[in-house]
């Protein structure tokens, strides 16, 4: 079940695209967008996506779009705003959108386009968690288990861990997983990098299983399926 965060100031008209979406595997939570604003906000666990509804948007889109990139939940996630025709020349990429919708869209459609860019963008593997031999990944749970036995993480070790095994073979550098993990307001070194990595190791590649690679001057990966299991 993929997770969606729908933004909306109107949601008497959107709420009919909610059950035309679960029956497709997207679970709907909608937010006005002045909750997004709040410094007390309260934004539901996990997200796959956020969609944007501008129509009736009582918060200006440029401060909207910029608030959700800096939450560290959302900055990496994919940005779809459902717009008008008029509003279609104040759209600016620069906000951190991935693709927009104009208005009226149906339900069909924005399920299709949620659903390819889930697919570009890697997040459309199981969206409950990740398995690869005897390692697996309760994202739902914020579980880790290896050969069925739970492994006690911290939280920052399983976003680590997490981030890694969505991204299969694809190597970051230290200051990437920083960003990407950590966050950009996050002033800490790179060997703090290295002390999760090393944490992470220790706790769940028993029996000479390896399931993250160092790569030489770069940083670290997560070894794809075939690599894993050799």
């Amino acid at each position: 079940m993929h997770r969606v965060l729908f933004i909306t100031d109107d949601w008497d008209r959107k709420k009919p695209l909610k059950s035309e979406l679960l029956e497709h595997g997207f679970a709907l939570t909608a937010l006005a967008s002045a909750d997004v604003l709040k410094e007390d906000a309260a934004f539901p666990k996990p997200v796959d996506v956020v969609i944007i509804d501008l129509e009736s948007c009582a918060t200006q889109p440029s401060i909207l779009c910029r608030t959700l990139k800096r939450e560290l939940p959302f900055k990496d996630l994919p940005l779809v705003l459902l717009v008008t025709e008029p509003q279609l020349r104040q759209l600016d990429f620069g906000w951190g959108i991935e693709d927009y919708l104009t208005l009226p869209v149906t339900a069909a459609r924005l399920i299709q386009r949620l659903k390819f860019l889930l697919w570009k963008l890697h997040r459309a593997s199981p969206p409950d968690g990740f398995a690869l031999g005897g390692l697996v990944i309760d994202v739902e749970r914020y579980e880790v288990r290896v050969g069925g036995e739970p492994i006690d993480v911290t939280y920052k070790e399983f976003e680590l861990l997490k981030f890694l095994a969505a991204h299969p073979g694809k190597a970051f550098t230290r200051e990437e997983l920083l960003n990407k993990v950590w966050g950009y307001d996050y002033y800490g070194g790179t060997r703090t990098v290295d002390v999760h990595i090393r944490r992470l190791r220790s706790k769940i590649e028993l029996g000479g299983v390896t399931y993250i690679d160092t790569v030489r001057n770069v940083g670290y990966k997560f070894l794809a399926p075939k690599a894993a299991d050799a």
